[in-house]
């Protein structure tokens, strides 16, 4: 069913008030107006009044504040209600102790939250949520942000984050949202960054918010998932870090799977340039670096790196009787993954499509130009996608990939899937390429018997530094050098399939070549 936006708002104001300035110190010794000369000592002043577009509510550098900030009142996408700091000195501290949240935004839009180091709250660092039935929210900003050690002493759930945003009723949609610069860090809570913009399950059509972007910011210690976009229309990660997610200890335990990045119910997004590692996971069942999850169409992930997590690189799921439609995953670095010895899910590129409950299909998944530095503690394939079920008509190809693997396993796939123009390499036993259930480790076999890969090689890539795997994007490692047989072997991948694109750079940045010439890999 085709997901629409709801873009019905609350009623604006017919006539913008005057703006006023708001201060706040709560190291003042006595309460005053709220003035700059008598600023304001306690977040109970904050939370008792009713703000207007434009107004500007401002933190004392170097304080710090206990409490609740909840202030109360709507800006506008042009007039917002600003939360940020002045004079000098270290980020104004809001410590939410055992509030539910430190700071909360319930049915308000029109907000800006910058410059604030925030702490604690008993289940969430920052909750912005929807309160109305079949109303759209829009207009929200947090920037500069430090957001850490929120708990929750009750128990563990799917439902407790350091940054929420989140639909509370069916019909709702949160929009126009971004987050830049912010740190969320070393809380005892489920997630990093959940941004949950829509109601694809429960409304007729699915209602997807629109215009999510989280950018610049970085997510490390945390119990379950790193950064999620969920029910969204145009997302975007991109410059992100996300490291040790999926802390959660096995008791009390946590309420799902974990991972890096995730896209969910998610139509038009994109993540890219971000980097993901050591990503754990309490069920051994995800703690993979890049996840396209279900009901996900014209997803694309590229010019990641992602490694040294314990379970794939970029993984392609569907289930609920759903299909995810034309899905791209090109111009990554995938190294030294699949650390955890007997792990169900190893790869670099995992796909599967048997749910809990129901199935669902893939229809469309596009891997080209991708470097695959396969390292597994599981002697398993680098490329698995045995488990997952396709339908329609998009093109599904491996294409223009590079895999360099210390194990013999290379690829475990079936004639759903079309493979060309790839670099194969194993550093130790001889390769074995398992097509439709049977396994080749002759190539010249495996390319009679299934006709794949038939203007592939295997032949060492001659990369830089081939088993770099250390935090920090690539300078240099995996580039090719020269000589190598993967320079000028590419393929346009996209030759003939409407609507496909081999894009416009590569994972470094550089120009792709605008004719023939292209490079097998991540490197052009």
């Amino acid at each position: 069913m085709r997901p629409v936006s709801n873009r019905p708002s609350p009623a604006p104001l017919l006539a913008e008030p005057a703006v006023t300035s708001f201060y706040l110190d709560c190291a003042a010794a006595s309460d005053g107006n709220g003035t700059k000369s008598r600023p304001w000592n306690t977040l109970a002043k904050v939370s008792t009044t009713t703000f207007k577009p434009g107004d500007r509510i401002l933190f004392k550098r170097g304080t710090s504040c206990k409490g609740i900030l909840e202030p109360l009142g709507s800006g506008t996408a042009s007039a917002p209600i600003v939360i940020d700091a002045y004079g000098t000195g270290p980020q104004p501290i809001i410590d939410g102790e055992m509030n539910t949240a430190a700071v909360q935004l319930v049915g308000q839009q029109g907000w800006e939250i910058d410059n604030l180091e925030i702490v604690g709250g008993d289940k969430y660092g920052i909750y912005i949520a929807g309160s109305a039935p079949n109303t759209a929210y829009d207009h929200f900003r947090l920037t500069n942000l430090n957001v850490h050690g929120a708990h929750y002493v009750s128990k563990i759930t799917n439902d407790s984050d350091e940054i929420l945003i989140t639909i509370g009723n069916t019909g709702e949609s949160i929009n126009d949202v971004v987050l830049d610069g912010v740190a969320a860090h070393d809380s005892k809570v489920n997630n990093g960054i959940f941004i949950e913009a829509g109601t694809p399950f429960n409304s007729s059509p699915p209602i997807l918010g629109e215009n999510i972007t989280i950018r610049n910011s970085t997510v490390y210690n945390v119990y379950e998932e790193g950064m999620t976009i969920f029910a969204a229309l145009d997302g975007l990660m991109q410059n992100n870090v996300v490291h040790n997610a999926g802390q959660c200890p096995p008791n009390p335990g946590c309420g799902g799977g974990t991972g890096g990045l995730m896209d969910l119910y998610c139509h038009n997004c994109t993540m890219q340039d971000n980097e993901s590692y050591d990503i754990q996971d309490y069920s051994r069942w995800d703690g993979g670096d890049y996840d396209i999850d279900v009901w996900n169409v014209n997803n694309t992930v590229q010019y990641n790196y992602g490694h040294d997590s314990i379970g794939y690189c970029v993984s392609v799921f569907s289930a609920f009787r759903e299909v995810s439609f034309n899905n791209i995953i090109r111009y990554n670095i995938c190294s030294n993954n699949s650390r955890l010895a007997n792990s169900p899910d190893p790869g670099e590129i995992f796909m599967n499509t048997n749910g809990d409950d129901v199935s669902g299909t893939l229809d469309g998944i596009q891997v080209y130009n991708n470097t695959f530095y396969w390292n597994p503690a599981t002697l398993a394939p680098a490329i698995n996608t045995v488990n997952a079920s396709f339908t329609g008509t998009h093109a599904n190809f491996f294409k223009n990939n590079i895999i360099y693997s210390t194990v013999p396993n290379l690829i475990e796939t079936t004639s759903s899937f079309a493979l060309d123009n790839n670099v194969y390499w194993t550093t130790g036993a001889k390769p074995i390429w398992n097509f439709d259930g049977t396994n080749y480790t002759s190539f010249a076999s495996y390319q009679s018997a299934t006709g794949q890969d038939l203007h592939s090689k295997v032949a060492d890539p001659r990369f830089n530094t081939p088993g770099y795997h250390a935090a920090t994007r690539p300078v240099s490692a995996f580039t090719l050098l020269p000589g190598s047989p993967a320079r000028g072997a590419g393929a346009d991948v996209c030759d003939g399939i409407e609507g496909c694109s081999m894009g416009t750079r590569d994972f470094w940045g550089n120009p792709l070549p605008k004719e023939d010439g292209y490079n097998i890999g991540a490197w052009q």
